[in-house]
């Protein structure tokens, strides 16, 4: 799992990051202070589990949380054991920690993280699109990209290719994290990607242009992959 720990306690960050490096599924820890950097985190990289504090002195904890896709957990770090049931309230929050907490209590949240996020993947591997009258399952595993097409979306796979009434902006939110969008018109399937060039991936027989704004978190994600 890729984590990102926001809290403006440096101490509470430490304690946070020593601990994740005792946990073999955390691959790669990133800390930060500031909800602002956090929100730029965010934009910029993708990660499975997120320890949020609710309290922080320049963004709000539900500011934060609103920006965090479905399909991160989220555990929540706060100092008032009242928290807890305003907590549960989102599905993303799978756990709260209340300072202080043990390492005990840290790796109760972890468990219920990857719970969560084997659940969310689970739901997201189909898809529902209307196809003309009729409803058609896509098996996204084998999805090669989606092209946006006026305001159709292009759902192109090896042996068909469908055109479905909806935007590649309301396509994103329903798609699990193996999905990147690399220009304003196309999302890739990370996992049918054959080779990456500059401003351009190969899928099949497919040249995809990828557009400096989605370059960086296309290679985060690639990289969380490996």
């Amino acid at each position: 799992m890729q984590c990102l720990i926001v809290d403006d306690d440096q101490l509470i960050c430490d304690l946070l990051g020593h601990f994740c490096d005792k946990v073999e599924e955390i691959r790669d820890v990133t800390t930060t202070n500031s909800g602002f950097e956090s929100i730029n985190l965010i934009n910029r990289n993708v990660f499975d589990l997120v320890f949020l504090d609710y309290n922080l002195p320049d963004v709000t904890g539900e500011e934060i949380l609103s920006l965090i896709p479905n399909d991160t957990a989220v555990v929540m770090i706060t100092a008032h054991k009242e928290f807890a049931a305003e907590a549960f309230s989102h599905e993303k929050i799978v756990d709260y920690l209340v300072k202080p907490f043990d390492f005990a209590r840290f790796f109760r949240s972890v468990q219920q993280a990857e719970k969560y996020l084997s659940r969310k993947s689970v739901e997201q591997s189909q898809l529902f699109v209307r196809d003309g009258t009729k409803l058609v399952k896509i098996d996204l595993s084998s999805v090669l990209l989606f092209k946006a097409e006026a305001n159709y979306v292009a759902i192109v796979t090896l042996e068909r290719r469908i055109l479905t009434l909806m935007t590649l902006k309301e396509l994103v939110k329903r798609l699990p994290k193996s999905f990147q969008r690399v220009h304003r018109s196309y999302v890739v399937n990370l996992h049918k990607i054959d080779t990456i060039e500059v401003g351009l991936v190969k899928i099949s027989e497919h040249d995809v242009p990828v557009s400096s704004t989605y370059e960086k978190k296309l290679l985060s994600k690639i990289k969380l992959l490996n």
